[in-house]
């Protein structure tokens, strides 16, 4: 065991370590070490002794090892020598080698470059001797004699780029660029008077009758005008020659026609807009059209992309360019009905153009000048135009102003400050008042103020996001001057008499406001299913949107939901009022009429009941509107005016048994004190007690005084229920409490 542990390897820190954590002192770890290290010395000697003559042969076994190393090393070194002086002969080939590939590499690449010379000299000889034989041909012959100078130039382009940086190809370059120069300077003597050549046989074959034209001429020149174009593009010299199709083809014709119109189109009237417009489409499609797809027929594999490309780049930006260029004041809202009106034909006229020339959606839309041409139109000023309209319209009536300033006239040609309503909007109010059933001047003027944003002289489907924003505001507008009014009539009704404000005007106009409020979210859910057919995209019930407008109309206008029923609270406040004071006098009538009275028992509920909602039925009579309208401000009324007046009446009525009960308690506490001979004194006369002064004995008066209460809440019950509400939950509890009292 001891030889064991004296083969493993011993590590004196770790021991020492794992010694003081077991906490041994310092003079222990010694001791213990001093012990391992004699134990140590003596397994050694006992190896020794054991295998001495092993021990012995040690120095024996190495006996020579010096004279063979001695032996060994010389023709190692010899091998050594010999590969360096190898791995230095291949070193010297590899950088030789080297040095011949970077040299042949030089010689390849000044091969190309001489190539490149070369060619660059056949190409610029080559294109002057096409280009003098394009200065004898005509027609198609010369414009396929420029479309091959095209192909050459474009390649002589391509070899000047890769080599920029040789004296040669610097010292080519004016050469270069007069070369370029009278190859575009051809291309363009080319093409403007083919494009006025055609324009000349369009405008020929439109005054001629339709069975006698012939596209011959045209279709030859629209030939002549693609391969020209073609060479342009060969060059990529794309936008020059658009430039040249738009003032050569497009601008004199519409300049023509726009330019005859005074004032920059200040004031300038719908319909000579859209007659311009129509003179502008019809050149379009008598020439551009057909110019466009000979165009594309005549280029192969062009998959529709250069017919659109020419429609958008060449047509549509001459045509709005112009537009904004004679017209600009067209754009400006200065008169916002001729500004409506001059905006949607120019989008009917954006829509024919792009069907005319079956343009994608992106294509035009994407564009530039498009953007430009649509950001042009002032829309922004004439929203706030409108808004303000609107706005001026309700804050006037909110001041009380009359409607009787007149917006500001637009046959001067100026353009008014601050738009005033006008008189007209009286009498639009006044009939959305008998159309929709509106009974009060807030709740007219909101519907009013609605329809006028997405009435058909008013809204712009570009502006659609912005007036149904308004349209929120005028809500809002509506559903808080609502709460204020009412809040307004209810505290002025508050201070007068309970008959006084059964009869005041106050009651009415709440009545009135109740109806509106309700009438006005059907009005308004209506409103919204117009606008949703109105702005497109809106009218598909799977998408959500018109949903979605319809919840939020429904959020603007909860908050009327509490209004109607603080009306609803007051209204039926004051009804019950003159009713449920009386009351306790009534009560106190009933218990002296069978007090004492010798009157037989009861047998029907006593007359004031009836009219207990004497006051709710005059009410009642004053709503006399849409029959749905009128049912749910009635139930709302009778409701709370059923609660109320039950829950006086329980409350009364047992105040009036608890008295009677209270009454017998104590009469019967006496009786019991004094015997059963009860002596009362009425003057000299001693009578006894259970008779009474007519010298008769009565039957249970308070039996029938609350026979008698009981018919009358039965009554009262019957009439609720005839209403179809509920009554008061204690006045239900009440009544099955006094059932007995029935029997």
């Amino acid at each position: 065991m001891e030889a064991d542990e004296t083969r493993q390897p011993f590590n004196t820190e770790a021991y020492a370590a794992a010694a003081l954590a077991q906490g041994k002192t310092l003079d222990t770890v010694q001791s213990e070490l001093s012990k391992r290290l004699q134990q140590t010395q003596r397994t050694l000697f006992s190896l020794i002794n054991q295998r001495y003559e092993d021990f012995l042969g040690l120095s024996t076994s190495l006996t020579g090892i010096d004279t063979t190393i001695d032996e060994l090393r010389a023709p190692l070194t010899t091998v050594k020598h010999e590969i360096h002086e190898v791995s230095n002969e291949l070193q010297t080939k590899l950088e030789y080698m080297d040095s011949r590939l970077a040299y042949r590499a030089q010689l390849r690449e000044k091969k190309q470059v001489l190539r490149l010379f070369l060619d660059l000299e056949q190409l610029l000889n080559r294109v002057g001797v096409v280009l003098k034989e394009a200065e004898a041909a005509k027609d198609l012959e010369h414009v396929t004699c420029l479309e091959r100078a095209a192909v050459d130039v474009s390649q002589i382009r391509y070899f000047a780029r890769k080599g920029s940086e040789y004296p040669y190809v610097v010292a080519a370059q004016q050469r270069i660029q007069h070369i370029e120069e009278s190859l575009l300077t051809a291309l363009e003597q080319s093409l403007r008077p083919a494009l006025e050549k055609f324009l000349e046989q369009c405008a020929t074959q439109n005054d001629m009758d339709p069975q006698a034209r012939q596209t011959a001429g045209t279709e030859e020149t629209a030939h002549l005008i693609a391969q020209t174009l073609r060479a342009y593009s060969t060059v990529e010299e794309t936008e020059r020659a658009e430039d040249i199709m738009r003032t050569a083809l497009v601008r004199p014709t519409v300049s023509h026609v726009l330019g005859t119109q005074p004032g920059r189109g200040m004031g300038l009237e719908p319909e000579k807009f859209a007659s311009m417009l129509r003179s502008v489409l019809q050149f379009a499609k008598s020439t551009c059209v057909p110019l466009v797809k000979s165009i594309e027929s005549h280029l192969a594999g062009s998959n529709g992309s250069t017919g659109d490309k020419l429609a958008v780049r060449v047509v549509w930006r001459e045509l709005s360019s112009c537009i904004m260029e004679h017209l600009p004041l067209v754009f400006v809202p200065g008169m916002p009905e001729r500004f409506h009106k001059n905006y949607r034909e120019a989008c009917v006229f954006v829509s024919e153009f792009s069907h005319m020339f079956l343009l994608s959606n992106d294509s035009l839309m994407v564009d530039p000048v498009y953007v430009e041409f649509s950001r042009k139109w002032q829309l922004s000023a004439y929203f706030s135009i409108q808004k303000k309209h609107v706005i001026a319209v309700l804050e006037d009536f909110e001041r009380g102003k009359p409607l009787n300033a007149a917006r500001g006239s637009e046959s001067n040609g100026t353009r008014p400050s601050t738009p005033a309503p006008k008189p007209q909007v009286e009498q639009d109010v006044l009939q959305i008042k008998h159309r929709e059933g509106l009974l009060t001047e807030h709740a007219a003027r909101a519907v009013w103020a609605i329809q006028q944003c997405w009435t058909s002289n008013v809204y712009l489907e570009a502006l659609a996001a912005k007036f149904w924003q308004l349209t929120m505001q005028i809500l809002l507008w509506y559903q808080q001057t609502a709460s204020q009014c009412v809040q307004q009539l209810i505290q002025s009704n508050a201070s007068k008499s309970s008959v006084q404000a059964l009869e005041s005007h106050e009651l009415d106009e709440l009545l009135h406001h109740m109806h509106d409020m309700f009438a006005m979210r059907e009005v308004a859910m209506e409103q919204t299913r117009a606008i949703c057919r109105v702005v497109p995209g809106t009218d598909n019930g799977s998408c959500g949107i018109s949903a979605g407008l319809e919840s939020a109309v429904g959020q603007a206008l909860a908050p009327l939901d509490d209004t109607s029923n603080k009306a609803a609270d007051h209204i039926s406040s004051t009804i019950t009022a003159p009713s449920t004071t009386t009351l306790a006098s009534h009560l106190r009538r009933t218990t002296s009429q069978f007090r004492h009275t010798n009157r037989p028992s009861p047998s029907t509920p006593s007359p004031y009941i009836s009219s207990l909602f004497a006051y709710l039925e005059s009410t009642e009579s004053k709503i006399t509107h849409d029959q749905a309208t009128s049912e749910r401000i009635k139930h709302m009324l009778r409701s709370r005016v059923a609660t109320r007046v039950s829950q006086e009446f329980a409350r009364v009525c047992a105040d009036a048994l608890a008295t009677i009960s209270k009454t017998e308690a104590s009469l019967l506490r006496l009786r019991k004190s004094r015997g059963s001979n009860v002596r009362v004194d009425v003057g000299d006369v001693v009578v006894p007690s259970g008779v009474d002064l007519r010298g008769k004995v009565p039957e249970a008066d308070n039996d029938k005084i609350r026979r008698q209460i009981w018919l009358d809440v039965d009554q009262v019950a019957r009439i609720v229920r005839g209403y179809g509400v509920e009554t008061d939950p204690e006045f239900a509890r009440f009544v099955d409490l006094i059932q007995p009292f029935g029997i």
